[in-house]
């Protein structure tokens, strides 16, 4: 390419200006330097025609015979690609040559950028044509915008992603939006069309909900400030559930497909083949993602799934999103609602939804049967990646219905393994309490009741607990339901042992366990197990408590069962820091530790970050002990609970040790050290426990993130947003978006600030 020419050919000049994508638009312009097709992927409204008419312009003056574009949505499917591109670039050749040749011919010895612009519907004809001119035409470089790929040989695929969106999980301030490429799009279309309209703190928060709702994708944000003339953000905001009838009225000068979102839309799924249109359709009863075995499960597209699923990812129908152990594939929410409406009007919406509800149901009934084993990690990660899924399974279920309580006792791991007990508490009263239930007593619903009252333990709210087992204990003796039952006694022994009342706990734990086991309840035997030596520990039985735990590890040893081990370990080291062993005590601890941060960071993190603080206040380690109970502080807010539902011991035992601290430290060192601990992240914690008390001062810990997750969280810090990090990194936005997530769970993070102050940390 030449260095600068003046402006030529024929690209037509736009009246709105260009927001963003500084990215994606010097990358392009790299890609066209080195090769010669870069094609322009994405779903229809992501802004690939404006994306390659602002490339186009600014590459213009490096063309000798300058820039043409090349508009083929005119151009009926099956018609003369090459006969378009012809008229296009006003070449006048009066032989009976066809077109493609005439082409060919014209740019033989010329330097020229060629647009090729919406190619979907032409894709053989425009195939064809390309080739011709990457082999004929050595100086013409080609700019195509499509969905679905040409498979030409030199083509280099580059995905459009939306603009980039706020996190929602973030407050925004007017001040903050700037830097979003879909608030200034939004900006700047707002105040043409209403003069005077402004950001501000006002509507700040509306705007930024409206762009995550939209996506991020240009076409609907324009067409919703169409709609600011005679609505407010908030009342448009409202009008979102009905998102094709609200959206229209776009520029009468665009195309017509163009000026609603349902015409783009439809111009999509016209161009799918009718298998196509009938998956996107049955897809449309997943939330968030979904892997290739939910696929089958549910949408029985027989044989040729994986074609099809490849075919609509080609076409930008689905985007894809590369996990750690599978592929997982995502709609955006405006893909997503135009199948749901094709499915209602099939008639076979609730076909689907059965389908889908039933699929996830078995598939948790299989987790739960398989908990008490190796596996149990890989579950709860399961159960994490679902969660869309399993809440749109429970919401669209009927309300207290057996589906309902199904899902929510077999969900019970969630609640309480893997530390979501607020999320599991809104489930159990929303399905125990709906008034359509009736509360007749079912096998399904005493198992709910018992799941639910654990929970409300686990939170210190015994009255409630109190309320769901007297019910399960009527329901068991009514049903004569004898798993039912014994899970109603340990449970009695737990919240006893809450209470502080120990031989009430120990009189109801030596029945349950025995009732447990004979019940064949492997997992819950083991955690009244854990639970009934806690107790017999509390009561200065140490002998009977280690037998106890003793006996219940063999089980864990026996079917290699992690979670119940970090417990059981956990008691075993509570009961040598009691009898003074503080050497044991220590070892014991951090063993429970390691073993458990195979989970999420949970109830039992919190719990052996207490007691690894207790053990350094006994040995006169100060600072290790304040930050340790700094750190605790942290880590309990994050459960959604706190110490004292664990019982007036636990909570004697953390003040004692506060009160040791303020005895042996200057306030403002006990203060610093406390605050030092509650700002770190539950990783760092579990990294910060581990390596100070290692004698040999390794600090051999394995990673809290992949290298993928690590490139991604150093990005984050630089202040990229999740499209400059998925250009930079040449993958998906919505990729970006789920290593992110992925961030989050690991990290228990609940926002992208944390993830950079994690980093800068991890840095120094």
């Amino acid at each position: 390419m030449s260095k600068a020419r003046a402006r030529s050919g024929n690209v037509p000049f736009t009246a709105t200006s260009f927001i963003g994508r500084r990215r994606q638009r010097k990358e392009i312009r790299d890609r066209l330097a080195d090769g010669r097709l870069v094609s322009l992927i994405g779903p229809g409204g992501v802004g690939k025609t404006r994306l390659a008419l602002h490339v186009a312009d600014e590459m213009n003056h490096l063309f000798d015979n300058g820039v043409y574009f090349v508009e083929l949505a005119s151009v009926s499917e099956g018609g003369d690609v090459a006969t378009a591109a012809v008229h296009a670039l006003g070449i006048a050749d009066q032989s009976n040559r066809d077109a493609t040749a005439k082409l060919v011919e014209y740019l033989r010895d010329r330097e020229i950028l060629l647009i090729l612009d919406n190619c979907e519907h032409v894709l053989t004809g425009a195939a064809e044509l390309v080739s011709e001119v990457l082999r004929y035409a050595p100086s013409t470089r080609i700019l195509v915008t499509t969905r679905t790929s040409l498979t030409v040989t030199e083509e280099f695929l580059y995905p459009v992603p939306p603009l980039t969106v706020p996190d929602d999980s973030q407050p925004v301030s007017a001040e903050s939006l700037a830097q979003f490429e879909s608030l200034r799009l939004l900006q700047e279309r707002a105040a043409a069309a209403s003069p005077g309209f402004v950001l501000d703190e006002h509507n700040a928060a509306a705007a930024a909900r409206l762009c995550i709702q939209l996506e991020g994708i240009p076409l609907a944000i324009e067409l919703a400030v169409a709609r600011m003339r005679i609505l407010s953000l908030d009342q448009i905001l409202e009008r979102l559930t009905d998102r094709f009838a609200l959206l229209t009225m776009g520029s009468r000068s665009a195309a017509p497909r163009q000026q609603t979102l349902r015409s783009l839309v439809d111009w999509s799924f016209d161009l799918c083949t009718e298998p196509e249109r009938d998956l996107w359709a049955r897809l449309s009863v997943f939330a968030g993602s979904f892997d290739l075995t939910a696929v089958e499960g549910v949408c029985g597209a027989g044989g040729g799934t994986v074609d099809l699923l490849s075919s609509l990812v080609n076409q930008s129908i689905l985007d894809v999103e590369d996990q750690e152990s599978s592929m997982r594939f995502r709609m955006l929410e405006t893909i997503r609602a135009y199948g749901a409406e094709v499915l209602t009007r099939t008639g076979h919406e609730a076909t689907f939804r059965t389908r889908h509800r039933q699929y996830f149901l078995t598939a948790v009934k299989d987790l739960e049967r398989s908990w008490c084993g190796p596996g149990q990690a890989t579950s709860a990660q399961w159960m994490r990646v679902e969660r869309e899924n399993l809440r749109t399974a429970f919401e669209t279920a009927a309300p207290g219905g057996e589906y309902q309580l199904q899902l929510l006792g077999g969900l019970r791991y969630r609640w309480y393994a893997d530390g979501y007990l607020a999320e599991g508490r809104r489930w159990a009263d929303e399905a125990l309490d709906a008034p359509e239930s009736g509360r007749q007593p079912t096998p399904a619903r005493a198992k709910a009741l018992w799941v639910a009252a654990r929970v409300c333990l686990l939170q210190g709210d015994h009255q409630a607990a109190a309320q769901r087992l007297e019910e399960c204990e009527a329901a068991a003796a009514r049903l004569n339901l004898a798993d039912a039952a014994a899970h109603c006694l340990g449970l009695r022994g737990l919240a006893a042992q809450l209470r502080g009342d120990l031989s009430e706990a120990e009189k109801h734990f030596g029945v349950a366990l025995r009732e447990l086991a004979d019940v064949g309840e492997t997992p819950e035997w083991l955690m009244a197990s854990f639970e009934y030596a806690v107790t017999l520990s509390l009561g200065g039985r140490s002998a009977d408590s280690t037998a106890v735990s003793t006996s219940a590890l063999a089980v864990c040893e026996e079917q290699d069962e992690r979670w119940a081990r970090a417990y059981l370990k956990w008691s075993q080291g509570l009961d040598h820091w009691l009898r003074g062993d503080f050497t044991a005590a220590q070892a014991t601890a951090l063993d429970a530790l390691r073993e458990h941060r195979a989970f999420d960071p949970s109830l039992g993190t919190a719990l052996m970050t207490e007691l690894l603080a207790w053990i350094a206040g006994s040995t006169g380690q100060c600072e290790r002990a304040a930050q340790l109970l700094g750190a605790s502080r942290s880590l309990w807010r994050r459960t959604g609970t706190e110490l004292a539902a664990f019982g007036p011991k636990l909570t004697g035992y953390h003040s004692a040790c506060h009160a040791r601290l303020e005895q042996a430290m200057p306030p403002r060192a006990l203060s610093t050290a406390l605050h030092a601990g509650t700002k770190r992240t539950p990783a760092a914690i579990i990294a910060y426990a581990l390596a100070e008390a290692d004698e040999t001062g390794s600090t051999d810990i394995p990673p809290a993130l992949t290298s993928r997750q690590q490139e991604i969280a150093a990005l984050i810090s630089k202040g990229l947003t999740s499209r400059q990090i998925a250009a930079d990194l040449v993958i998906s936005a919505r990729t970006v978006e789920s290593h992110i997530e992925n961030i989050m769970t690991r990290l228990g993070f609940v926002s992208r600030s944390q993830i950079a102050s994690w980093h800068a940390g991890q840095s120094l």
